[in-house]
């Protein structure tokens, strides 16, 4: 075919489709993060305070949290408001929801039974320092990598909680890797709150401006 200037105005005035992807909403806002479904976020603070705060924050909101811990399940519960989230302790001692740091496969069963049934979830795991050490480096980072995994198949979230300085470099940098990694600020650093109105109840919402 022979392009003459009449063919190059016809074939330029045909339309073609936009697409648009439509942006994802975040499952979570908090502290100017944004959590993602489908993703896995590493927090990295020498006590895992930030961590709570979301897991916290997430419960408020009325999504379905699995917390797995070392820190005792009523002692946070109270602490950051808890009495939503589904709390499993990693100890050795024996009692509900109660399980040994050494049985990863049941503690992965606990998670892949609690994603299946709950739309949308965070499974928020703090310990792993714990775990490494009951166990060892490998065996955990493949656990990691299995649940991070599963909650990309399930548009669940994972959070993990981590003290950097207990790891080597090259551990820490295999952690990391497949991680959205979130590090804490130190409180002293952190702006004040400000308090917000919601639902009849006043919230304390911090403010990367406020001078508070």
């Amino acid at each position: 075919m022979i392009m003459t200037p009449l063919n190059i105005i016809a074939i330029a005035s045909i339309r073609m489709p936009v697409i648009v992807q439509k942006q994802k909403e975040p499952l979570l806002e908090f502290d100017s993060h944004r959590i993602m479904r489908g993703e896995a976020y590493l927090v990295e603070e020498t006590k895992p305070r930030l961590f709570f705060e979301f897991c916290s924050e997430a419960s408020l909101q009325d999504i379905k949290v699995l917390l797995i811990t070392r820190e005792f399940p009523e002692r946070i519960r109270n602490d950051y408001s808890l009495e939503n989230a589904s709390v499993i302790w990693l100890t050795h001692v024996i009692g509900r929801d109660y399980i040994e740091p050494t049985q990863t496969n049941l503690i992965l069963k606990r998670i892949v039974s609690f994603a299946k049934e709950n739309s949308p979830s965070m499974i928020m795991l703090d310990g792993v320092e714990y775990l490494i050490n009951q166990n060892n480096f490998d065996l955990v980072i493949g656990f990691l990598n299995h649940v991070r995994d599963l909650v990309i198949i399930r548009d669940a979230v994972l959070v993990v909680s981590i003290d950097p300085d207990t790891l080597e470099r090259r551990e820490l940098a295999l952690v990391e890797r497949g991680m959205n990694v979130i590090k804490s600020i130190p409180s002293e650093e952190r702006k004040g709150a400000v308090l917000t109105l919601e639902s009849g109840t006043i919230r304390v919402m911090r403010s990367p401006n406020s001078k508070i």
